[in-house]
């Protein structure tokens, strides 16, 4: 009913009042753009330019995550409000605009994950370079992107809300529905009329409808809904997204390595049987601890399990240190017995 979404909400504007630290950018990650700049001028042409501009996707498409969840927050705010104070158009209006946003930023997140997929493999610098770039205009356009057609030379175009729509049902397959349902009641037609009247003209009170009313928990449960896509794809999926691009990062930083290299993609073939801690299994050719987890993933899938439903069952057990390299052991409980892997241990950028 629309008290427990109301609660929902409330749960929702409270998480992001608690994390206001988090919005700080500025001192959250300087040292750390500090650090890039400083390892890229070491590298050798073109991965002294290519570092860099992957480091800045990751960095504004982590920003454009902050910012897009501070949107939610006072239009979930608004939402709230007009339920409180009886007041439809109010409600109707800032769930439409939440909808836009949640598609707007999942359009361009969409452009990241596309990124991140045609590089894999990559090794022609001009291929490379065009889909970097695609990337970045559309980090642009998400958040400096201007509407109308007399835009200056340069300026970047934002991101049609019908386009956006259309990349969020890739995972909403109600979206478009839901748009066109709520827009109906924000244009002032009959639908917008109905909010606050009879619903037919000339007759009954002018007033807001009821809280109770069919209509009214019906946009508010498209709200609820959008917060319920935001908390996997905000929290959990876009995060992911930057971080693998950080990854990228970090192999431009690792020793040897080329654009003709730095872009492959490894093949899960550990050495070892896995069976005991001593003969864990051990991705020699692994430059990173992330790679070496995602051939993990990768092998454990490929021997019928799927690594998401037992990841709840890995621990770490132990620590070994080789050459100067400290090593992880994890032990992975499945249907079949324990299985061994050694990781060597994160370092990052």
């Amino acid at each position: 009913d629309i008290e427990s979404i109301c609660t929902d909400f409330r749960e929702f504007i409270e998480t992001v009042e608690k994390n206001d630290f988090i919005r700080d950018h500025d001192a959250r990650f300087t040292n750390l753009r500090s650090s890039v700049k400083n390892k890229s001028s070491r590298l050798k042409p073109p991965l002294n330019v290519i570092a860099p501009k992957l480091y800045y996707i990751a960095d504004h498409a982590f920003y454009c995550i902050q910012l897009f969840e501070y949107k939610y927050y006072l239009l979930v705010k608004a939402m709230l409000s007009g339920i409180v104070e009886n007041n439809p158009l109010s409600l109707a209006n800032n769930c439409r605009s939440l909808l836009e946003q949640i598609a707007t930023l999942a359009c361009c997140m969409k452009a990241i994950e596309k990124m991140l997929d045609e590089l894999k493999g990559q090794g022609d610098l001009e291929k490379i370079n065009k889909i970097i770039s695609s990337a970045e205009s559309m980090l642009q356009r998400t958040y400096s992107g201007k509407g109308g057609k007399n835009l200056d030379k340069g300026e970047p175009k934002a991101i049609h809300v019908n386009t956006a729509i259309k990349d969020l049902e890739d995972n909403v397959k109600d979206a478009s529905v839901a748009y066109d349902y709520l827009c109906e009641f924000v244009h002032p037609n009959h639908g917008n009329n109905l909010l606050v009247s009879t619903g037919e003209i000339g007759k009954g009170k002018i007033g807001s409808r009821s809280n109770s009313d069919a209509i009214i928990l019906k946009i508010s449960k498209i709200g609820l809904n959008l917060l319920l896509f935001n908390k996997t794809h905000n929290e959990i999926k876009y995060p992911s997204l930057t971080w693998e691009t950080h990854h990228l990062v970090e192999l431009c930083f690792t020793r040897g390595a080329k654009i003709t290299n730095v872009f492959s993609k490894k093949m899960a073939m550990p050495e070892g049987d896995g069976k005991t801690k001593e003969t864990a299994f051990f991705f020699k050719k692994a430059r990173t601890s992330q790679e070496a987890m995602k051939l993990t993933y990768d092998y454990l899938t490929e021997c019928g399990y799927d690594p998401i439903t037992i990841a709840g069952k890995r621990i770490s057990d132990g620590v070994t240190t080789e050459e100067g390299q400290i090593y992880i052991y994890d032990k992975w409980t499945t249907v079949d017995g324990p299985i061994w892997f050694k990781i060597q241990s994160y370092s990052g950028i």
